[in-house]
């Protein structure tokens, strides 16, 4: 396999003040300034806003309402209900920890692709490895106040008669939009019903996910500046080196951003990436984890992996050292497979407790 490079990440198009207008020559050259920056990163943003397809005019208010609340020792578990759509109201949970005051830093947790949805994050999860996915409940009775909701088609949100994750539904309703879309819209309203409880300080929000959590994660750092701290675990691949990069824009069960599908059959870069979803984070703080045996590559892959996932720590280093903040970018690599364990959750909370 030969080297990847992603120094696309640092340029930017450079000609005389009628550049625009079509005169005179231009050239890609490095991003120097914080500003040249900015200016990359508004780009970038509108070319994923038409990945994501047409979002609605969507009006309603999300009208929290509390449940219930159940004493879980070192937490309380409040159960709560809200609107993300007009016709569309869901459940989530709040874990308030006891004995820390009050208000307190709120960290949003996204579930992995789990038919337990938010259940997992909180510990329901009786496997082998649940609770290596309960991130949740750890980062409450580390002192934290932490929202879990469940992403569309997961859980609570399962179209009837379907499997979790099976999205048919939602395109029938919205054809011209996405699922990720709708994902980080049900992100921004979490943030928003975060945001108005009295027990979170509404400018200390952080957000934290595994796999597909860990890949909205990315993308909403990139995408809302409101979340100050981001965690995603195996949360996505370079699609550049990406061995099926049609898991981004599938069509049929889960289907992501179909904008995306002609892209993949053209075999045409995706206009977004994952090194830009991490440096668009900048200077806000996120760590990434990556295992170099996962996306179905092997370990007997994963020098290729590690030279890879090299580069895009260094190109992404380049963006925060602008900020002067090189230490709020983490990327951090492993050979344990798709899975989040202990020593990595560990690192996580550290990062958070650093920077939230």
């Amino acid at each position: 396999m030969t080297a990847v490079d992603f120094s696309d990440l640092s340029l930017i198009r450079r000609g005389g003040e009628q550049m625009r207008a079509g005169a005179g020559p231009t050239s890609l050259q490095p991003v120097e300034t914080v500003a040249e920056w900015q200016e990359k990163v508004a780009c970038l943003r509108r070319l994923f806003l038409l990945c994501l397809g047409e979002k609605p005019a969507l009006e309603f208010a999300p009208a929290p309402v509390i449940n219930w609340e159940k004493d879980q020792g070192a937490y309380i578990l409040r159960n709560m209900s809200y609107n993300v759509d007009a016709d569309e109201r869901i459940n989530a949970y709040m874990l308030i920890p006891k004995g820390v005051p009050l208000p307190a830093p709120g960290v949003l947790c996204l579930h992995p692709t789990t038919s337990l949805g938010k259940e997992q994050t909180i510990g329901n999860d009786p496997s082998e490895k649940g609770q290596d996915y309960a991130y949740g409940r750890e980062l409450a009775e580390a002192g934290y106040v932490t929202f879990c909701f469940d992403l569309l088609s997961a859980n609570e949100r399962c179209y009837p008669g379907l499997r979790d994750f099976d999205t048919a539904p939602f395109y029938a309703k919205y054809p011209r939009w996405s699922v990720r879309g709708k994902d980080l819209h049900d992100v921004e309203v979490a943030l928003q019903v975060m945001q108005s409880c009295p027990e979170i300080i509404p400018d200390r929000l952080g957000c934290i996910g595994h796999s597909q959590g860990g890949g909205i994660t990315m993308h909403a750092m990139a995408m809302d500046e409101r979340i100050k701290v981001g965690v995603s675990s195996a949360g996505d691949c370079p699609a550049r080196i990406s061995k099926n990069p049609y898991n981004y824009a599938r069509d049929s069960w889960w289907v992501g951003m179909p904008a995306l599908r002609d892209f993949c059959t053209t075999g045409k870069e995706f206009p977004v990436q994952m090194h830009e979803f991490l440096a668009m984070s900048a200077p806000r703080a996120v760590l990434n984890f990556t295992a170099l045996n996962d996306y179905q590559y092997t370990l007997a892959e994963a020098p290729f992996m590690d030279a890879a996932f090299s580069a895009v720590r260094s190109e992404v280093s380049r963006i925060f050292a602008l900020y002067q903040r090189p230490e709020a970018f983490v990327l951090h690599t492993h050979t344990k497979g798709h899975g989040f364990e202990k020593p990595e959750r560990e690192l996580a909370l550290k990062f958070i407790r650093r920077f939230l």
